[in-house]
């Protein structure tokens, strides 16, 4: 459909029209996934409350992690160059780092759980498109012998995940039978779900299993998007003409904010790095991972009729062309163009506040006037304000994170990681520019970033602003 289309989209209920078995029926989750967790999301509340709330004090746990990954796989050599597999390690960092803030210490160091969690998060998409082959009444067949290591992996996360939401239930129950005794749990995702589930009183959601199955869909959402991204971030900044000029620009906000802070990464002092956020947000719309946005299934057994006229039946998906709005020329001047400043520059002058006109930016930020309608999802002036450039902002034009209630619940915490990724691989090492990018691919309807794409890497001579716990001068 048309992004005309895009407001009447968003203001259809669920039961018409559905974004959740629209998912169900493209991931095939009743096969890859729990049927009864993917129909009842009741961990996406506690994402958007309770994660994005605690996001400040998790800033240091994640680099601790973050840094503990590239040290590990990037390594500390400042003599050689190291080759490395982008995709490969940013996947094994993110899923550290992750789960870090979904399971906490000393699980997101296993190695037997975090190998498991990335084998059953990659296998999902590919036993999808598998099934997806093969008629409707052969998918329960189907989907039961092709998902086998898919069950494998998740029984091999279970081993570690279940004792552990065991241990911190009884914990938890111990606290309320006696007086005296202090448990708060771990500031992660599994005590948010654990306490969520005993404020509704909710037994299902308070089985460990459950709870395990849920985890790894958290997993699901935080791995793929995440390492996509940052991959594809990587590959654009060292294989753009621009290279020297962007890199060493985001390096110097880096290493400003980072001595503001007095060599501590916040939650305030991410916020501050205008530069990292506009190169993410450039990344996101020129590779975003599915060609279609905001993706809905009619469901209604009468159908559903659009403001033409035309009659849709039962069973019909719909969606508008995320791709082609985020390469439209008329909203993203030069839009096939990698361009890591077109949304900070507006971000960096005082022409920034609120009550700036379009004429003064058009063809800078990527505002058109004529596409921002009255009733459209976003305002122009909020479009325009530094608020409304953030890679968190979701619009009619921007639909990496979808757009309305449906709009990704953990975009905060994504966004902080990303930038939290580059901060550490800019500051701490150098990278060989590369004389072409290498091309993304198409997977159905997801674009791939370049999964078997290397680099070269060394460790940097010259000293970021925290160094083993010193501020460089």
């Amino acid at each position: 459909m048309p992004s005309s289309q895009i407001p009447w989209i968003l203001d259809q209920p669920e039961h018409i029209l559905s974004v959740t078995e629209a998912h169900i029926d493209t991931l095939e989750a009743d096969y890859t996934f729990d049927p009864y967790v993917i129909r009842h999301l009741t961990h996406i509340p506690v994402i958007r409350r309770d994660l994005t709330r605690h996001l400040g004090s998790l800033t240091s746990d994640l680099m601790e992690e973050i840094g503990l990954g590239f040290d590990q796989y990037w390594g500390s050599d400042t003599e050689n160059w190291k080759e490395v597999c982008v995709y490969d390690d940013m996947m094994r960092i993110v899923a550290s780092a992750s789960n870090r803030v979904l399971v906490g210490l000393p699980l997101c160091r296993n190695q037997e759980f975090l190998m498991n969690a990335v084998k059953f998060v990659q296998s999902a998409p590919f036993l999808a498109q598998f099934i997806k082959l093969f008629p409707k009444f052969l998918k329960p067949v189907i989907g039961s012998i092709t998902t086998i290591p898919s069950h494998y992996f998740y029984s091999k996360c279970a081993k570690h995940l279940v004792p552990l939401a065991e241990q911190r239930i009884a914990d938890l129950e111990k606290k309320q039978r006696e007086f005296g005794y202090e448990y708060e749990g771990p500031a992660d995702l599994l005590t948010w779900m654990i306490h969520d589930a005993n404020r509704r009183a909710d037994t299902v959601d308070q089985s460990p299993e459950v709870l395990c199955r849920r985890m790894l869909i958290a997993n699901f959402a935080s791995l793929h998007t995440t390492t996509f991204t940052i991959t594809n971030v990587l590959f654009d900044l060292i294989g753009s003409p621009y290279e020297k000029s962007h890199l060493a620009g985001i390096r110097e906000e880096m290493e400003r904010v980072l001595r503001e802070d007095h060599g501590v990464w916040t939650k305030a002092g991410l916020t501050k790095l205008v530069r990292a956020d506009s190169a993410i947000k450039e990344t996101m719309r020129l590779w975003g991972i599915l060609g279609t946005g905001l993706v809905r299934k009619v469901i209604s057994d009468e159908g559903i009729t659009l403001e033409n006229g035309l009659h849709l039946n039962k069973g019909v998906y719909l969606g508008v062309p995320s791709h082609g709005i985020h390469h439209d020329e008329t909203l993203y001047p030069q839009a096939n163009v990698y361009d890591a400043s077109r949304f900070c520059q507006p971000r960096e002058t005082p022409s920034a506040s609120q009550d700036v006109s379009v004429d003064d930016v058009v063809g800078t930020i990527a505002v058109d006037e004529n596409t921002v309608k009255k009733d459209s999802r976003i305002k122009v002036e909020e479009g325009l304000g530094s608020k409304g450039l953030s890679a968190t902002t979701t619009s009619d034009t921007f639909l990496s994170f979808s757009l309305g209630r449906h709009a990704c619940p953990g975009r905060f915490f994504a966004v902080d990681l990303l930038k939290l990724l580059m901060a550490y691989a800019i500051l701490h090492y150098e990278i060989k520019p590369l004389a072409e990018r290498p091309s993304n691919t198409w997977f159905g309807e997801a674009l791939l970033p370049p999964m078997k794409a290397t680099i070269h890497v060394k460790r940097r001579r010259s000293k970021c602003p925290m160094v083993d716990g010193q501020l460089a001068t």
